[in-house]
């Protein structure tokens, strides 16, 4: 099971977990797809935060009418 710090990670992202998150995580582990519990928790934020960074930048895309091609050229100047 996670642990506390898992879930108050969790809780601080605001990340809705169902019922079945905790037992597909501990059937990963099971599996041998992650080497603990920890670990898979660490991917499933990630990809939660993933999916909710992009909807944040397609919201804030459409919402002050940025073009794709203008926020890859931002993106590019900040790399540099």
């Amino acid at each position: 099971m996670p642990s506390q710090a898992d879930r108050e990670l969790v809780k601080f992202l605001g990340i809705n977990l169902t019922v079945d998150v905790p037992k597909k995580l501990d059937e990963e582990v099971k599996l041998g797809i992650f080497p603990d519990i920890s670990a898979a928790i660490n991917a499933a934020l990630k990809k939660a935060y993933a999916k909710k960074s992009r909807a944040y930048l397609k919201w804030l895309m459409k919402k002050e009418c940025i073009t794709e091609a203008a926020m890859m050229k931002e993106i590019e100047t900040l790399r540099k």
